[in-house]
């Protein structure tokens, strides 16, 4: 499927950007593949970005769960304001704690993983009976130095 509109050019991730960029704010390590770069955030807890050649699309996803986005990322909270961040802006700001990862349990069990921004949060409504949300920050090898 070609989520693209005529004229514009093909999604892509820039993965050797997104490596070093992760190295550099001291996100976990990252393995490359053909097409794909994914950081290892924490044991269990890894963030893939994968260019689709035969889709002209990239997506990005936990690997291991259902939940996946094209291109950025767009987080809205309960009064309707939104944010839209770009796949650096997600990866720089799971470093620097405005990106968290937004966990789904089902009677004990993670049942998926996603991304949302601190300021813009509106998964609570979508709970049902038996769920619970974990957020947390992703861990960071840098240290952020002394806060305020």
């Amino acid at each position: 499927m070609n989520r693209r509109k005529e004229g514009e050019p093909p999604l892509r991730y820039d993965l050797e950007l997104i490596a070093e960029l992760s190295e550099e704010v001291g996100l976990g390590s990252v393995t490359r593949a053909p097409g794909e770069a994914t950081i290892e955030l924490q044991e269990g807890v890894a963030l893939l970005f994968r260019n689709l050649d035969e889709e002209d699309d990239c997506v990005m996803g936990f690997v291991g769960t259902s939940w996946h986005t094209h291109g950025g990322l767009m987080c809205s909270d309960r009064h309707g304001s939104y944010v839209e961040l770009g796949y650096l802006d997600i990866v720089a700001g799971l470093a620097n704690g405005t990106v968290l990862i937004c966990e789904l349990w089902a009677r004990s069990k993670l049942s998926d993983r996603w991304l949302v921004h601190k300021d813009y949060v509106d998964e609570f409504k979508y709970l049902q009976p038996g769920e619970e949300v974990r957020i947390r920050m992703a861990p960071s090898t840098k240290s952020s130095g002394p806060s305020s």
